[in-house]
């Protein structure tokens, strides 16, 4: 064999390596990058006026006055939105007679199947103070860009899809302005710390 075939094998054999590992890892590189972005000092949000899960008229006031969360998802979500709802939903339930000063949002990623009606239905199972919100699709994709939430469609069979998002759990100070954010995939007792210290502001 040629030494210039046995070296674009190898060159092409290393190529085909690299691509692999580009594949593998790559997902969670930019996931990471998704989800870290946060600080502090970042300045969040927009005005809205969008739907509540009760059919109620919601503007971005409802964010001010007392701490809240937000997170965004879909109740079409397989595994990750309801599992953060209920991770949720035991953290307000921990905070005992404090819970009522805290709000809780679930802003939908998917107003065209979400609606309001929908909501209402789906956030039955979890604790009572989340409320969800929903509206006109620009008006959505705007307030979820506003707050630097990536969602993409993704196609499944027929005219079927999901959607992949940002899982991130947003703390707001009752200024309406953004502390940080937490994981729902977080030590339970530590993201409980984080949302009582979020009471004090």
């Amino acid at each position: 064999m040629k030494i210039n075939s046995v070296r674009a094998i190898i060159i092409a054999g290393f190529s085909i390596l690299i691509l692999s590992l580009i594949g593998l890892f790559l997902p969670s590189i930019l996931k990471k990058d998704i989800q870290t972005h946060y600080s502090s000092e970042a300045k969040l949000g927009t005005p809205f006026e969008l739907i509540d899960s009760n059919g109620n008229k919601i503007t971005e006031s409802a964010f001010v006055g007392s701490p809240a969360v937000l997170f965004f998802g879909f109740t079409h979500c397989p595994n990750v939105c309801p599992i953060a709802l209920h991770r949720l939903s035991l953290l307000i339930e921990k905070l005992g007679k404090d819970q009522n000063r805290l709000n809780a949002y679930f802003i939908t990623l998917d107003p065209e199947r979400d609606t309001w009606k929908v909501l209402n239905n789906y956030l039955s199972v979890f604790n009572d103070r989340i409320i969800g919100i929903t509206g006109e699709s620009k008006k959505i994709k705007t307030l979820a860009k506003s707050w630097g939430v990536y969602s993409k469609k993704v196609p499944l069979d027929g005219e079927n899809y999901t959607i992949d998002h940002t899982s991130l759990i947003f703390l707001l100070k009752s200024d309406g302005n953004f502390l940080k954010t937490i994981d729902f995939e977080d030590d339970f007792e530590l993201s409980l710390k984080e949302i009582k210290k979020l009471l004090k502001f």
